[in-house]
């Protein structure tokens, strides 16, 4: 009875551990609420959105001022009626910090989204890579032992026995260090994802293993390059250019007129019961400051020019990236193509193999089902290849790139012929 009771208590405790299923979609969204770096640039997002607003209130709010001195007070108030000057360019400027924040926030989640999906394929491919050292391990173990039985008997010598246990001893090296991959890159996936490292998680690879790679097709360059435009870092630099414009326009101080109201009410210690008050309209124009405002413009105008250098560069690269796509896609296809082959074939040998097992060819089966695990890695490892190689291209033009696993491929079109 009290096994029983013991048992119950054990099993409850077992079933009662809240064990988190994640899928790529799952994580994919677990990451963008709980990873550190979007909620950091989150924050920074905040604080300038929060200048943005003080740049806008500061142009025209109106401020006061108390002056005191050894003969008494007075309240100066001023407000900013009309402004033909660099306010706007300074509110301007504020804005296009807090776009260029944006545009670097939208650009990390989406490479959150690929290492979160790079995660899970180094998952699955070291979880297939230790089914195939420990079946490799189980037949050199197998080959190892039968030498030693062979030595005791006369039938073989040391050599062989100490090659076949290094073999041996090399595959359970190689099967232990999948196995150490496989639980690191589970670690770093739940630290990724902002998940306690000790909270137990199921991983599920099946949306990836699942994937179809489209047959009969080839990158649509004419379609990529309808929309390269939306590349982040050509954004992020468009938006640079015009930061550094702004701030140009800034320094653009003389002959720039500004309208102002203003209130100076004043009184004197010995007469604490008369107030003076002094209102009026005066227009400000900046005539001559020593040409230190036509410096500072032509300084950022420089930098504008800088950026302009940089974004055409990066334009280039974005289109030669866009027209290699193809050959890209070819060689990838081409190497999934030759490990789909290499299966096909592996199957075949294992059926070969498995179909000759009767006449006690039990090394040769053995080998047979390592080679077809391994045949199964290249097949899982090519697949994922053209997956990220999918999302990247997405990316590349600004989009998400999640939308691999949505269905079609909107720049894929069909093969029209072989190279």
């Amino acid at each position: 009875m009290r096994f029983l009771l013991l048992l119950s208590m054990t099993l409850s405790l077992v079933f009662s551990q809240d064990v988190t299923v994640l899928t790529p979609k799952k994580a994919v969204e677990i990451a963008l609420q709980r990873n550190r770096e979007i909620e950091r640039l989150k924050r920074e997002i905040l604080s300038l959105e929060d200048i943005y607003r003080a740049e806008k209130w500061d142009r025209f709010s109106p401020k006061i001022d108390m002056f005191v001195d050894k003969d008494g007070f007075n309240l100066f108030g001023q407000v900013l009626l009309i402004d033909f000057g660099n306010r706007l360019a300074r509110i301007r400027s504020a804005k296009i910090n807090v776009d260029i924040k944006r545009e670097l926030l939208k650009e990390f989640e989406r490479q959150v989204k690929i290492r979160v999906v790079r995660l899970f394929m180094d998952i699955a491919l070291a979880e297939k890579m230790a089914e195939v050292k420990r079946e490799e391990m189980a037949v050199a173990y197998v080959r190892f032992d039968r030498e030693r039985e062979r030595l005791k008997e006369g039938l073989s010598d040391r050599v062989k026995v100490a090659e076949w246990e290094s073999t041996y001893r090399r595959f359970r090296a190689e099967l232990m260090e999948a196995q150490r991959r496989y639980n690191e890159t589970i670690y770093e996936l739940k630290r990724f994802l902002g998940i306690d490292v000790e909270k137990p998680v199921d991983v599920s690879t099946y949306e990836l293993l699942s994937f179809e790679v489209p047959k009969d097709v080839t990158i649509d360059t004419d379609y990529l390059l309808k929309r390269y435009r939306g590349n982040y870092l050509l954004k992020v630099k468009e938006l640079e250019i015009a930061y550094f414009e702004s701030r140009a326009k800034e320094q653009k101080r003389i002959f720039y007129p500004e309208l102002f109201a203003y209130l100076d009410v004043r009184n004197r210690y010995e007469h604490m019961d008369r107030f003076r008050g002094e209102g009026n309209i005066v227009l400000r124009v900046p005539l001559f400051d020593g040409r230190t405002s036509f410096f500072r413009e032509r300084s950022f105008l420089d930098l504008k020019r800088a950026v302009e250098v940089e974004r055409n560069d990066i334009e280039e690269r974005v289109k030669r990236d866009i027209l290699r796509a193809p050959y890209l896609w070819e060689e990838l296809y081409a190497k999934y193509q030759d490990a789909v082959a290499y299966d096909s074939w592996a199957q075949e040998n294992l059926d070969l193999s498995r179909s000759n097992y009767e006449l006690e060819l039990a090394f040769d089966l053995g080998y047979a089902m390592s080679t077809k695990t391994e045949a199964e890695r290249r097949v899982m490892e090519a697949r994922f290849n053209i997956i990220l190689f999918l999302m990247r291209l997405y990316d590349l033009i600004g989009e998400d790139p999640m939308k691999v696993f949505e269905g079609k491929v909107p720049f894929f079109t069909e093969k029209v012929g072989e190279i």
